[in-house]
């Protein structure tokens, strides 16, 4: 995840900020227009949206928007167990309107801006509080904000997470967020690349979290950009528990908003994210895409399977 992005905190509430007046984008978020005239009133706002910060790219992102937050946050939960992903779809909504609050009034951004959005955050909940994590492990933990999500129902059941990232700044920033909030004895820091994390730890995961990106002018070429999440989840498959999911932010290969801008996506996203799909479909039972406004791929392993489905 970048740290010199031109907003500070999450990019949606940014875009919301511009929109919200907007008669369009109220009945869009009511369900009383379609996805075309949120597409309309984003073209013809987007001169305004960049003047606020917002990059060029993330006006076509918005196109994306789920119409119902809690809407889509529950139909994706009951995609993933119809899928046998996770083992029941409940939604806790009185959990998620908790954790929402918290991290909204306590937690601190510090300049730095976030490509995670409110579905994303409370899907993640969801699934740690589905799958009862008890051990998890953030790879490319950013300053923390997507973990945030996830903390509370792993360590009310017990549990215990750890962040990993290479940047010594934004790691601060988790620290100073995190510790205030929950047990720092249970949410552990790192400083260090996934990869090289791995290669020291002996502990054993049931939920691994990747969004790590690299330059795409990274010397590495089968690193560049998402490049990356086929090493990470390399380094990572020795440690995985007996019952391991994976979650990953990007994971976008089908696009529902009709904008041509995801055509380019899409065909990066096959180039880079090709050698990852692979391992996936080679280590995991099932991994399911899921229609998020960033795209979100969720993975079960009980097995190594050879007729997984990605």
């Amino acid at each position: 995840m970048r740290s010199d992005l031109p907003f500070s905190g999450p990019i949606f509430e940014l875009i919301d900020s511009v929109l919200r007046d907007e008669a369009a984008y109220r009945q869009f978020r009511a369900g009383r227009v379609g996805r075309p005239a949120l597409a309309a009133l984003l073209d013809g706002r987007a001169a305004a949206l960049k003047a606020r910060g917002v990059p060029a790219n993330d006006v076509h992102f918005a196109k994306r928007f789920p119409a119902s937050i809690d809407g889509i946050v529950a139909e994706s939960l009951e995609t993933l167990a119809r899928c046998g992903v996770i083992p029941r779809a409940d939604y806790p909504a009185a959990l998620m309107d908790e954790v929402a609050s918290t991290i909204r009034h306590r937690f601190d951004h510090r300049g730095q801006g976030t490509y995670i959005y409110p579905e994303e955050g409370r899907l993640l909940l969801g699934i740690a509080h589905a799958v009862v994590a008890r051990s998890a492990v953030f790879l490319g933990s950013y300053y923390g904000y997507w973990a945030a999500w996830a903390l509370r129902p792993i360590l009310a059941a017990g549990g215990r997470a750890v962040l990993v990232d290479p940047d010594p700044v934004v790691c601060e920033i988790a620290r100073r967020n995190l510790h205030r909030i929950y047990p720092p004895e249970r949410v552990e820091i790192v400083v260090a690349t996934g990869e090289a994390y791995m290669a020291r730890t002996h502990d054993r995961f049931d939920l691994v979290v990747l969004d790590a990106e690299l330059p795409r002018d990274h010397p590495d070429t089968a690193r560049r950009g998402k490049g990356i999440y086929f090493h990470l989840l390399q380094a990572a498959l020795p440690h995985l528990a007996e019952r391991a999911t994976l979650v990953c932010h990007n994971i976008l290969f089908a696009d529902h908003s009709g904008a041509r801008f995801f055509d380019e996506v899409i065909g990066r996203n096959e180039l880079e994210l090709g050698p990852f799909k692979a391992l996936v479909a080679s280590e995991f039972d099932r991994f399911v895409e899921l229609p998020t406004t960033e795209g979100v791929g969720v993975g079960i392993r009980t097995s190594r399977c050879p007729t997984a489905h990605v």
